[in-house]
């Protein structure tokens, strides 16, 4: 597939992820309940940014154990976030995970990215339990709406339901742990990643820095095999969390109105999902710059409107992105290797 033709796929395979996200941001704000909303369009994003993968054979089982992942990992994230300690300690068990899984299934390794994500993020939107339950559970509504949106629309192999079938399933499973178990290893790259992340969220809280998720987001995605994939995407990352952060202001200064932000939520968040599928290796720093767009809109749309939001994202990056380099460096300086 050349590259004009798996433009046009994308840009197809976004546009069917985009009618859930729309339907259920429209009804949150003609029921006043834009929170909820926003809250459930995130989890349809999530899955949205899964829709060209698939586990096993199968992109409707990825997506299902996502959802249920995402959903637990948003549970513990806001039950662990008024707890520092407990909080900063889920936050390295991810993160070991993620780094270890890397070179073993790139699909649960996305999964994985995608939990560690929800659980850093919930962390600061603690509340009570019924709170804390109800955010995760609309995360949860909108993965699996969208799930089944995509599996009855989206005509593709993959979503095939036949690929549910349980003795099939149990197979894979078992053979996927074994290899699991056979490839995990508790290399360097394990260790330095997760004093990483323990000196990012020491880092942002020490400093008071808000939301500084980010910066813990920014490390895992950072994180890479090699010096020049690291530092590449450490320098993307942060001239597009710039230029998005910049644009992202100055348009919410101008125009706070519900409709315009749940609006340029939907389009900045197609925009970036849609880019993601095969793009992203090509334009990284483009990407950045539209998830940074969209993450401020979709908090601005539950919240209010702050453009301190953008100079936030754009601090948070810099500790995230010195932290990965760091890493790896150290990595390749403690086995003895070149970078």
């Amino acid at each position: 597939m050349n590259l004009s033709d798996q433009i046009k796929h994308d840009i197809r395979l976004g546009l069917f992820c985009l009618p859930v996200m729309i339907a259920i941001s429209v009804t949150g704000l003609l029921s006043g309940h834009v929170p909820a909303a926003s809250i459930a369009a995130s989890g349809a994003m999530t899955l949205a940014f899964g829709a060209n993968k698939s586990w096993g054979g199968s992109t409707f089982v990825m997506m299902l154990i996502t959802t249920l992942g995402l959903m637990l990992s948003a549970w513990m994230g806001s039950m662990a976030g008024n707890v520092v300690p407990l909080y900063i300690a889920g936050a390295l068990f991810y993160t070991g995970l993620y780094v270890m899984i890397a070179n073993i299934d790139s699909s649960a390794w996305w999964m994985i990215q995608q939990w560690a994500i929800a659980y850093l993020i919930s962390g600061y939107y603690s509340d009570n339990a019924t709170q804390d339950l109800g955010r995760a559970a609309m995360i949860g509504l909108g993965g699996m709406i969208q799930m089944f949106f995509l599996a009855i629309v989206y005509q593709h192999t993959s979503f095939r339901l036949k690929n549910l079938n349980p003795r099939a399933w149990l197979t894979f499973l078992k053979r996927s742990a074994f290899l699991y178990r056979h490839k995990l290893h508790l290399q360097w790259s394990v260790l330095t990643g997760v004093m990483a992340m323990c000196a990012v969220m020491s880092t942002v809280r020490f400093f008071h820095m808000p939301n500084g998720y980010w910066a813990g987001m920014t490390l895992l995605l950072c994180l890479r095999n090699n010096y020049q994939d690291t530092f590449g995407r450490a320098r993307s990352r942060v001239t597009g969390t710039l230029l998005g952060g910049v644009t992202a202001a100055l348009m919410i200064t101008y125009f706070q109105h519900p409709w315009f932000l749940v609006t340029a939520f939907m389009v900045t968040g197609f925009i970036s999902f849609t880019l993601s599928y095969s793009l992203i290796s090509k334009c990284y720093w483009l990407y950045s710059a539209f998830i940074t767009m969209t993450v401020v809109f979709m908090i601005s749309s539950f919240t209010a409107p702050e453009t301190g939001i953008a100079e936030h994202r754009v601090e948070a990056t810099l500790v995230g992105g010195f932290f990965a380099i760091a890493a790896f460096l150290i990595t390749r300086w403690v086995t003895h290797r070149k970078v």
